[in-house]
């Protein structure tokens, strides 16, 4: 669950996993601190020193199988310069880290959500006990992830203690997991099986408050599936709009069967101003094979629903960014229909990338289009861009407010 960034200055997510662990931690009694050398682009050296003044007693690293070669640099500066601070690796991806390498520079992992086992985790490591999802160093076989469980009672992450100057918006998130079986996804095996959700007002409740204190105009939801639950994102709109007038900004991703045209409606008066639909792929054998649909049947339908979402998100104002997945064994046939959608039905963005392995995910082994067609194929669909222009009933809101 990493992103790796090729420069600096790149798109990167803040860290909300240490932005929720600093809150409970908080909430528990422990003087806690957090610094993100990503964010404030310092290099090793400089993290390094920093953490060396103040010396606490615990070190809590966020690692991740995609970023493993710099975190174990890292973490192997942090043993040499303060070798009587153990070392603890959290994040979704940390248990596919080899234990061969991982137990010569830290000493456990947290395996799961780190929001929910990581007081436990550290009064374990205190007391020299054992705790859910601990995994220590001397044990070469992980315990099951420790999960969130629906409706959990969490305090609002400690943002605070993290450079919010530094971030051009904020994240969270009102689910977790997914019901879905897509081959080629990550999410599934990083937040497990099952959807489990918050409380829609709590989570109307933090995107204000969010707003409020940080002043930032884009809030992004992390939830894989955000709409699988309508009753629940109607009660969520509700909310916003109780709490705030006019609504704060925010963002969300999601399959296009859950995004239907009333739903996006309700969701445009609520203050949602972008929709990542992950569409993927359009070939029918691919969608079925890689568990995207059940049945052929399904597929069709699913085509039908992303052209409905995409109509629906021009006509009420909604950036829509159309996600496609290639290098899955798709013939340049396949890559053609998936252009005459696009043009067709002309969402603002496309955002196509190449299918990655991570760890966990247990994809299909199929036979692909050499790389420099898949690179000349992926350059193509991303150059597609169909601006949004001002829908007419964002104009007649405008002319209301005034």
């Amino acid at each position: 669950m990493g992103l790796t960034m090729p420069e600096p200055g790149a798109f990167f997510y803040p860290p909300q996993t240490i932005a929720y662990g600093v809150a409970v931690l908080r909430k528990a009694g422990y003087a806690v601190g957090a610094l993100d050398a990503v964010g404030l682009n310092m290099n090793m050296q400089a993290a390094v020193a920093h953490l060396r003044l103040h010396r606490p007693d615990l070190f809590l690293v966020q690692a991740t199988p995609k970023t493993w070669d710099a975190d174990y640099a890292f973490l192997d500066a942090l043993k040499r310069e303060l070798p009587q601070v153990p070392r603890v690796l959290i994040g979704l991806g940390a248990r596919f880290l080899p234990w061969e390498e991982w137990r010569v520079v830290a000493d456990a992992v947290l395996v799961g959500d780190a929001e929910w086992g990581l007081v436990e985790a550290v009064d374990a490591l205190r007391a020299g006990g054992d705790a859910p999802g601990l995994w220590r160093a001397d044990s070469p076989t992980p315990p099951a992830p420790v999960r969130l469980p629906d409706r959990p009672p969490l305090p609002r992450p400690a943002w605070d203690a993290l450079p919010t100057d530094a971030y051009p918006f904020l994240s969270l998130w009102g689910s977790r997991g997914c019901d879905d079986n897509c081959r080629w996804c990550p999410y599934v095996v990083g937040w497990g099986h099952g959807r489990r959700t918050r409380p829609a007002r709590e989570v109307a409740e933090e995107l204000v408050w969010l707003w409020r204190t940080f002043g930032k105009n884009r809030h992004i939801f992390r939830d894989p599936v955000f709409a699988a639950d309508e009753a629940w994102v109607r009660e969520f709109c509700r909310a916003v709009r109780e709490l705030a007038a006019p609504p704060p900004p925010w963002e969300i991703e999601d399959r296009p069967e859950h995004l239907t045209p009333s739903l996006l409606r309700e969701m445009a008066a609520a203050g949602c101003t972008q929709v990542k639909l992950g569409l993927e792929v359009l070939s029918p054998e691919l969608l079925v094979r890689w568990g995207r649909v059940p049945d052929r049947e399904r597929a069709q339908r699913y085509e039908e629903a992303a052209a409905r979402a995409i109509r629906a998100c021009r006509d009420l104002g909604i950036l829509c960014k159309v996600f496609l997945v290639l290098g899955i064994g798709e013939s340049e046939a396949d890559l053609e229909r998936t252009e005459r959608f696009i043009h067709t039905h002309k969402p603002h963005y496309v955002s196509a990338k190449r299918f990655v392995h991570y760890p966990g995910v247990n994809p299909l082994d199929l036979p692909s289009l050499p790389e420099e067609t898949l690179q000349s194929w992926i350059d193509r669909l991303n150059a597609i861009v169909y601006p949004p222009r001002r829908s007419w009933w964002r104009r007649v809101v405008r002319r209301l407010r005034r």
